[in-house]
């Protein structure tokens, strides 16, 4: 199989000069980490991890790093295209048929399928067949929630360990997926910078929810928000934003790098979410 090659970015026709900069220095950044990068990076804030009666265990080996700051991630928020959400129904039950067979895909040809390899990368204290790429065991420090998660592999509790598309895959489907080869849907699909292990029920209640619908550690009223064309405003969100400033940081990457465009529900609320941020 060859190796997947990033997809080229697409400057937008109505960005201005100033933003265009901005734009291209962050592209540089984000084009240095590329898409195989599995080098240390920010973890979640070390606030949000609640104290444990129990020994505490090595730091969780860091996530893949946007590499931007806060206002370089607004100022790309602001340069990236228009998006609609339009859920035509294609998606629902195709989503291999769409996005290939979940976890099959080597991402970066090492021999170990994705979920395995975001496993090995997201959890601590891991025994792992080397042989299989299995990981049998481990310890996730949950970067939704900050609990710490005994990981054993099993019918019965595999799923208490998930992995989270950051950009859940009906909502790129339907904000413009649905148009491209399905080759880069694959990719995307499989592709670490898009993807983070996660308490189980937290995958759940996350869904296919797009940023202005779901953040991490903040649980609004919202439903069916496309559907109904609501508009959200982040004007509740917690004192301390540094959770949801990390999660929205991590989002742009993967907007840059596949050429997605922003609801204007989305673009306000991360917006409002990174206007809150350190710099």
């Amino acid at each position: 199989m060859s190796r997947r090659q990033p997809y080229p970015y697409r400057s937008s026709g109505r960005k201005g000069p100033r933003s265009l900069l901005v734009l291209v220095l962050a592209v540089a950044i984000v084009w240095g980490i590329g898409y195989f990068s599995t080098s240390q990076s920010d973890a979640p804030p070390a606030a949000q991890t609640p104290a444990s009666p129990t020994a505490v265990p090595a730091a969780p080996v860091p996530v893949p790093a946007s590499g931007l700051t806060s206002a370089e991630a607004l100022a790309l928020v602001g340069a990236l295209p228009d998006a609609v959400y339009a859920d035509n129904g294609s998606y629902a039950g195709n989503r291999e048929e769409l996005f290939g067979d979940a976890w099959a895909f080597d991402f970066d040809q090492n021999g170990c399928d994705t979920r395995n390899d975001i496993l090995t990368r997201d959890l601590t204290g891991t025994d792992i067949d080397a042989a299989t790429c299995r990981v049998y065991t481990g310890i996730l420090a949950d970067p939704y929630t900050g609990e710490i998660i005994d990981f054993v592999r099993g019918e019965d509790t595999s799923a208490d360990v998930q992995i989270d598309h950051l950009l859940p895959l009906k909502a790129v489907y339907a904000t413009g997926g649905e148009a491209w080869p399905a080759e880069k849907r694959e990719a995307l699909a499989n592709d670490p910078v898009n993807l983070l292990a996660v308490k189980g029920t937290e995958n759940s209640s996350k869904s296919d929810s797009l940023p202005s619908e779901w953040l991490p550690g903040f649980y609004p009223d919202v439903s069916d928000r496309h559907d109904l064309g609501q508009r959200v405003v982040w004007d509740d969100l917690p004192e301390d934003t540094s959770l949801q400033c990390w999660y929205v940081d991590k989002l742009v990457p993967v907007f840059m790098a596949y050429d997605l465009g922003l609801t204007p529900e989305d673009r306000a609320a991360m917006t409002a979410v990174l206007t809150t941020c350190d710099a």
